[in-house]
């Protein structure tokens, strides 16, 4: 029996996982993945609200473990409720969730019911191994001093299953694309520039920051951060303190975050306590640990 996962209903469930992280969505998928190799068999299929994802959002999903997105307008509940429609015998599906109401739209169409609750309890479970005393405490590979490392393994496995293996040949197609009218191609671009542009890249990436198109300045923003030069985060500052859309916002610290220092601590923190979105709000507040964290592991004095 295939489990569906209302996914942010369940990280509510998690004694572990907060819902302000903005982690939250990979922290749980890193659960269910050990889970399935744990007890085996049966698929996931895990829903998340999209929010205002970008369009070229890769996508998540792993063997036995699929990550569906709602679409625009429409909430993870409906597309659960839609996918099971759909479903040739929808009581072959198992729906986890501590939502009433999903609860009963799910039982009316035919799909059992777990509590998110006693799912969360499974997923908790886990063999303790016995450490000697004199072994050194393991590093947690979640703290924000290890993010960027996980990140830069993570960008380039997404940009070479997007692009495969780019040449320097393409910059010319890619800038016309930036700057043309098929705004998914646009944003294709900018991911291609920040991966492959090179210093090249820099003057088109900061030009697509004004485009009239929040997921454009988004793409381009997103970029920046893939291209690692500093001479971008006066222009990501800008934008997570000026930008109109939340989308483009959030991607900028998502960016500062993965290649500021501590001239950008300011602009994060205003946006941290002050921006009017939570999801930029909870953004910039990651961005500054994994800021304060990467300098503090550069710049700390030795000790004598």
């Amino acid at each position: 029996m295939p489990y569906i996962i209302d996914g942010h209903n369940l990280i509510g469930a998690m004694p572990d996982i907060e819902l302000a992280d903005p982690h939250d969505e990979q922290q749980l998928l890193d659960r269910l993945r050990a889970y399935r190799a744990r007890a085996g068999g049966r698929s996931l299929i895990v829903f998340f609200d999209s929010g205002d994802l970008p369009v070229y959002f890769p996508d998540p999903s792993t063997p036995g473990v699929r990550v569906r997105f709602s679409g625009r307008g429409q909430t993870a509940d409906d597309a659960i409720v839609e996918f099971l429609r759909e479903r040739a015998q929808p009581g072959q599906y198992a729906v986890v969730t501590n939502d009433h109401g999903l609860a009963e739209r799910v039982r009316a169409v035919g799909a059992s019911l777990i509590q998110a609750s006693d799912f969360a309890t499974r997923l908790a479970h886990r063999a303790v191994r016995q450490t000697p005393a004199a072994e050194a405490p393991a590093l947690d590979p979640h703290a924000p001093a290890f993010a960027d490392i996980y990140a830069d393994f993570l960008e380039a496995d997404k940009a070479h299953a997007r692009f495969g293996d780019a040449s320097p040949a393409d910059f010319e197609t890619w800038i016309e694309k930036l700057y043309g009218d098929d705004l998914e191609q646009a944003q294709s671009a900018a991911f291609w520039l920040g991966h492959y542009g090179g210093a090249e890249a820099l003057a088109p990436l900061r030009d697509a920051l004004t485009h009239a198109d929040a997921r454009v300045r988004a793409a381009a923003l997103l970029a920046l951060g893939d291209l690692g030069d500093p001479a971008g985060l006066s222009d990501l500052c800008e934008r997570l303190v000026n930008d109109a859309a939340s989308m483009a916002r959030a991607a900028a610290a998502q960016s500062l975050g993965r290649i500021g220092d501590r001239t950008v601590e300011a602009c994060l923190e205003e946006a941290a306590q002050s921006d009017a979105k939570g999801r930029v709000r909870k953004a910039a507040r990651a961005a500054l640990a994994q800021v304060r964290a990467r300098t503090s592991f550069h710049f700390a004095p030795k000790s004598t």
